[in-house]
């Protein structure tokens, strides 16, 4: 009896038990599912990168392809703004001459001729003409010379004058500044712009523009250096 008694106690935790082995079968199962799940992602992933991994070597050529593209871009565009240059090599920008109505250009340039003490013949002017001004409502002047030394020879007598003001040139109520320069690609002005804020702060005492060419001379001792692009501005001292 008192084993039969035994037994039955035993017994009557056996629903709680089952019950216990239900939920741990069901956790389980939950478990099992959870894994499947996650094991089917991992099998996604790894196939995503695998196929990254196929991709990486097309991706570097592209990569490869597109440095080379960029060279190449850069040499065409260094290339086309010389042959731009060049064309220009004949040409002078004046700046500061008030616009006047019905004016003979012409006449301006041989007044500033003879105001710097180089007189310009007519037949030495291919062509002239008026030219907008970046960022301002002024205009400069255009001159395109026939002889290229007639060209450097008038600018640097127009340099070698300190001042030149629009009273100079026959304009009695203007003390506006004139200016004569190379007749510059907007590339080459940037350059210049550049050339003149780094190597300023570098100690350089001379840059100017001679056969629209920026030339640069850190003292009187040192030698005479051409900064063709912003490569070589990098590599002044």
């Amino acid at each position: 009896m008192l084993e039969l008694r035994s037994m039955k106690n035993h017994l009557a935790s056996l629903p709680v038990l089952m019950q216990d082995v239900k939920s741990i079968e069901s956790e389980i199962e939950e478990l099992k599912k959870s894994c499947e799940f996650n094991s089917s992602i991992l099998d996604d992933h790894n196939a995503r990168l695998q196929s990254v991994e196929n991709e990486l070597p097309k991706i570097a050529a592209l990569q490869e392809n597109i440095h080379t593209l960029n060279n190449e871009v850069t040499v065409l565009r260094s290339e086309l703004n010389g042959r731009d240059q060049w064309q220009r090599l004949n040409n002078i920008e004046i700046k500061g001459v008030p616009l006047k109505k019905n004016e003979n250009l012409f006449t301006v340039v041989d007044h500033i001729s003879k105001a710097v003490d180089y007189p310009i013949q007519k037949s030495s002017i291919n062509y002239i003409s008026r030219a907008p001004m970046q960022n301002s409502k002024d205009k400069l002047i255009i001159v395109s010379f026939t002889n290229r030394y007639v060209k450097e020879d008038f600018i640097a007598s127009a340099r070698s004058k300190k001042k030149l003001s629009a009273s100079d040139i026959g304009f009695s109520d203007s003390t506006q500044s004139i200016f004569l320069n190379d007749h510059l690609t907007p590339e080459y002005k940037r350059l210049l712009t550049s050339v003149k804020t780094t190597l300023k702060a570098k100690g350089y005492q001379y840059i100017w523009v001679k056969y629209g060419k920026i030339h640069v001379r850190k003292n009187d001792t040192s030698k005479i250096l051409i900064v063709n692009g912003h490569t070589d501005l990098n590599k002044l001292q």
